[in-house]
């Protein structure tokens, strides 16, 4: 807008696939100074987001994404402070969204709830997208983004609808791991892992 040794005999690839590694950002709250971009870190959050950007330094990315609200914006710039060479993005397109995507039983939602859940589809569709078109297999790729928008994604980029994906948990800045292949095939390596964080910083 982390690499690491794939067996592709099972889905009879022959080419390397997308890694997309998602990042879910750190602990936020406390007053807001910008209502727009949503509340900052808290003084645990910028601990989480020092210990990940730490886990990550070794790694090479050949583009960092990041939501635009603050609290993720702030975890990837502890990343890109790591990784100045990294080209990145800033979007909109990642933000938050409702639970209503991946939800069973939605119920009766008004014309203006409707409305802004079809903006968020539609940003979701349109990142994958991108993802796709503007990334070739065999390169690595960091997404900072939200929890709701990871577990509405990741079944995204699989070729299947959020609601028939088994719903996954993830804490502040942890690390999920994507192979995207082409035919919208994906395989989940890694989720919420969470092992640069000591157990009282888990939240």
């Amino acid at each position: 807008m982390t690499r690491e040794v794939h067996d592709t005999t099972t889905l009879e690839h022959n080419e390397q696939p997308l890694t997309v590694v998602f990042v879910r950002h750190a602990e936020a709250g406390g007053p807001i100074v910008n209502e727009a971009a949503g509340p900052q870190l808290t003084s645990m959050g910028r601990m989480q987001a020092e210990r990940l950007a730490d886990r990550l330094i070794k790694e090479k990315f050949d583009h960092i994404y990041t939501s635009d609200l603050s609290r993720a914006y702030y975890t990837a710039q502890e990343i890109i402070k790591r990784h100045k060479a990294t080209p990145y993005t800033v979007t909109a397109d990642l933000r938050e969204v409702t639970y209503y995507h991946f939800a069973s039983d939605v119920p009766a939602l008004k014309p203006a709830l409707r409305k802004n859940i079809r903006a968020e589809r539609e940003a979701l569709d349109r990142f994958a997208l991108h993802l796709r078109r503007a990334h070739n297999p065999g390169e690595n790729i960091l997404v900072v983004c939200h929890g709701n928008f990871i577990r509405s994604i990741i079944p995204i980029l699989g070729g299947r609808d959020p609601q028939e994906s088994v719903l996954i948990e993830f804490n502040n800045t942890s690390v999920s791991i994507l192979d995207v292949w082409e035919n919208d095939q994906a395989v989940l390596k890694l989720a919420n892992c969470v092992r640069h964080l000591l157990p009282g910083q888990v939240t």
